[in-house]
C-alpha cells in the first residue's frame, strides 16, 4: 500500500509538471503571433507586397506604380511603398519613370513624394538624380530643394533644388549650378 501511494504521488507531480509545461508551452507558442500582430500599425488598414497598381487620370495621363510593398492609411488617404518604380505616361505619350526606396502617394490629390536613390528617366529629357523628389499633380511639376545631377547626351548639369514642368518641358536649377560638357557639340 506504501508503495502505490508513492507511485500515486509521483503520477501526480508527473502530472501537474506537465501541465505547467503544457501552459509554458502554449503560453510561448502565442507569443510569435503577438510580435506577428505588432508588426503593421494599427493605423495601417492595408499591406500587401509585390503590388501593381494603374490609374488613367482625367487629364488622359496614365500613372503605374509598381512596388515590392505598399501600405494604405484610409484615414490619411495615404499609400506608402517601399522599393517603388513610378511610370507616368502623359496625354501626348510622353513617358517619365521614377525609381527609389520610399515613396508616398496622395490619394485624393495625387502628390507623391519620392526618396532614397531617386532616379527619373525619360526618352528626350535625358535622366535626373536626387536624394528626394515631390511631384505636384496639380501642376505636373516635379521639385527637390536638395542636390540634383541632370545628364543628357554629352550634358551634366548640377545643382542645388530643381524645378521640372512637365507639361512645358521646362527645367530650372536653383542654386549652385555646375555644368559640364563631354563630347562634340553640334556646329
Amino acid at each position: 500500500m506504501k508503495n502505490r501511494r508513492k507511485a500515486l504521488i509521483i503520477f501526480a507531480i508527473l502530472g501537474a509538471i506537465l501541465c505547467a509545461a503544457a501552459i509554458w508551452g502554449i503560453g510561448v507558442l502565442r507569443e510569435p503571433e503577438k510580435a506577428l500582430r505588432k508588426v503593421m500599425s494599427d493605423k495601417v488598414d492595408l499591406q500587401v507586397r509585390n503590388v501593381r497598381y494603374t490609374e488613367v487620370g482625367d487629364s488622359g495621363m496614365r500613372w503605374e506604380i509598381v512596388a515590392d510593398t505598399a501600405r494604405y492609411l484610409k484615414t490619411e488617404n495615404l499609400a506608402l511603398f517601399e522599393k517603388v518604380m513610378v511610370k507616368l505616361v502623359m496625354k501626348d505619350g510622353k513617358t517619365y519613370v521614377l525609381n527609389g526606396d520610399r515613396g508616398k502617394f496622395h490619394t485624393e490629390s495625387r502628390d507623391m513624394e519620392i526618396e532614397g536613390n531617386v532616379v527619373i528617366e525619360s526618352e528626350d529629357s535625358g535622366r535626373f538624380t536626387a536624394d528626394r523628389l515631390t511631384y505636384r499633380d496639380a501642376e505636373k511639376k516635379v521639385e527637390t530643394n536638395g542636390p540634383v545631377v541632370m545628364e543628357r547626351g554629352g550634358v551634366r548639369v548640377s545643382g542645388v533644388g530643381m524645378v521640372y514642368t512637365l507639361g512645358e518641358k521646362k527645367v530650372s536649377v536653383l542654386s549652385k549650378v555646375n555644368a559640364r560638357i563631354t563630347g562634340k557639340i553640334g556646329r
